[in-house]
């Protein structure tokens, strides 16, 4: 059985293997989209995995109005947005933690002491970051990791997300603007 719409009809009644043969037709399609945007095998097959899942747990949802290969790309889209976020922001924490720790030795090396009290500050500026962040909405944290933290170009964000230049350029100013509200008490704080 080839045609899509018959085997989503099948397994929004719970037959598995309809939904296997669905699958088997769009593994390797998800994989490579996946893989295109993450640039990493392994990150591919885990975000196909999981684009499986999705699709699986939304069968239901899914209204005809596309093609079911253009909703499953969607999903795949989405979740290598979701991916690629938490992923940037793991990689920009563990960054931070280590410029922290390199400064921290730094600072023992000169000082011969520990200065636990830049250690707290430099946990609250860390924490005052992470909740800004979270003030953004999805799309503009999205491009403000992958501009500011993955170093991405304009360009490159651009064709990740198929999403217009000026979009793009537009998201990452809103969100540097907001980052610069909530943390504009810092500013306050060296004068």
């Amino acid at each position: 059985m080839d045609n899509d719409t018959e085997l989503v009809e099948i397994a929004r009644n719970g037959d598995k293997k309809a939904f296997s043969q669905l699958v088997e037709k769009h593994k390797r399609n998800v994989y490579y989209l996946a893989f295109d945007l993450t640039r990493s095998r392994e990150d591919a097959q885990d975000i196909s995995q999981d684009v499986f899942l999705r699709a699986f747990r939304s069968l239901k949802n899914f209204r005809g109005d596309s093609k079911f290969s253009s909703w499953l790309y969607r999903i795949t889209v989405n979740a290598c947005f979701s991916f690629k976020s938490n992923k940037s922001y793991k990689i920009m924490k563990e960054k931070s933690n280590i410029e922290e720790m390199k400064d921290y030795q730094s600072e023992m090396k000169d000082n011969n002491t520990v200065n636990p009290a830049r250690m707290v500050e430099s946990g609250f500026i860390q924490k005052h970051i992470e909740t800004a962040l979270q003030k953004l909405t999805q799309r503009e944290k999205t491009v403000f990791i992958m501009r500011n933290y993955s170093e991405m170009s304009f360009n490159e964000i651009v064709q990740i997300l198929k999403l217009r230049p000026g979009t793009v350029r537009n998201l990452n100013f809103k969100a540097l603007q907001k980052l610069r509200k909530e943390l504009a008490f810092y500013k306050e704080e060296t004068y």
